[in-house]
């Protein structure tokens, strides 16, 4: 994988905003600020996944992009008590369409929202209309990760989760 650095990733234009060294990504971590990592295959190849670090706020994002540049799975974790909850996780389904990155509209949208003891409410969309459910009593220690260390992505960005 290889990591670029940037303040934010505009889907529109499939771009990083205010690009930044390493160094400099390194220092907003240590201090919680925002920066995001944008991974690729090799130089060459499309960004396929992004990783939008605010440890200031409590919120950290991996977005796992498709190979039209659209967001396809979306985990959004919260800080507590110095460690990462998988709290949200959002896939996207965009049918037969082929349109290219912020442009497009999902056909279908599952949403998983977790708390920490145990409830999951799932929340389905197709073309507009929402369907929900919820349980109770889910064992979700695999919810929790440590805080990564700088570059040290490997276990957010899990694409399977238990």
């Amino acid at each position: 994988m290889i990591w670029t650095y940037c303040e934010q990733w505009n889907n529109l234009t499939e771009t990083p905003m205010n690009p930044m060294t390493a160094e400099q990504a390194h220092a907003r971590h240590a201090s919680g600020q925002l920066y995001t990592a944008v991974a690729s295959a090799d130089e060459h190849s499309a960004a396929t996944l992004r990783v939008e670090m605010r440890l200031e706020t409590g919120y950290t994002s991996v977005i796992f992009m498709d190979e039209h540049g659209r967001d396809s799975l979306d985990y959004t974790f919260t800080l507590i008590d110095d460690s990462l909850f998988l709290e949200t996780a959002t896939s996207y389904d965009y049918g037969d369409s082929q349109e290219r990155g912020g442009y497009a509209d999902a056909e279908r949208m599952e949403t998983f929202e977790f708390t920490t003891d145990g409830i999951i409410r799932r929340t389905v969309e197709v073309d507009g209309e929402e369907s929900k459910e919820s349980r109770h009593g889910i064992d979700v220690a695999s919810n929790w990760e440590p805080v990564p260390a700088f570059g040290a992505y490997d276990a957010l960005t899990r694409r399977d989760r238990a």
